[in-house]
């Protein structure tokens, strides 16, 4: 297999339970353990990916999203490409932190791209589509609903972070 064309490392960002690892597991493996337990610290996966005839190798780390870990968020974010902020719809109070979030990346590896990620789209959201639509936009962040569980633009969500880390790197 060639040399990879460009290294990324993509974090991913969020509370715990929204379904961070999930989606990693998802992507990486194209599978789901059923035992799934909190991510403790933060565990790394790498896959390469095919987009516009380079390849890019994915150092993808998802990282534990109890607050025990706020202090570890600047050091896991630090030389980030890109993140993906997750939020789990049945639970607003994981959409309300997304500042939190975004200010630790932000800090530490400066204005990468974001995606965001709405996960859990196979269930009841108990957040409205005008309020996250709203934030989003504020924010001008790139946003995806996805199911790990149902494969649900699981993907779709990678292949949108690399086309704006691709198109970054290519106006330089």
């Amino acid at each position: 297999m060639r040399d990879p064309d460009f290294i990324h490392k993509l974090v991913f960002l969020g509370d715990s339970g929204v379904g961070k690892t999930s989606l990693v597991e998802r992507f990486v493996y194209d599978s789901l353990a059923t035992d799934i337990g909190r991510t403790i610290g933060a565990v790394l996966h790498v896959k390469k990916l095919e987009y516009r005839n380079r390849l890019h190798k994915l150092v993808i780390w998802d990282l534990g999203g109890q607050e025990s870990f706020s202090e570890l968020r600047e050091q896991y974010c630090a030389n980030a490409s890109g993140a993906f902020f997750v939020f789990d719809r049945t639970r607003p109070e994981t959409f309300e932190s997304i500042d939190k979030w975004l200010s630790a990346l932000r800090s530490a590896a400066g204005d990468v791209p974001v995606v965001v990620c709405e996960n859990k789209v196979d269930l009841e959201s108990k957040i409205s589509e005008d309020r996250i639509h709203t934030e989003i936009s504020r924010r001008i962040l790139k946003y995806i609903q996805t199911s790990a569980t149902q494969n649900i633009h699981v993907e779709m969500a990678f292949v949108a972070l690399i086309r704006e880390i691709h198109d970054r790197i290519s106006e330089h």
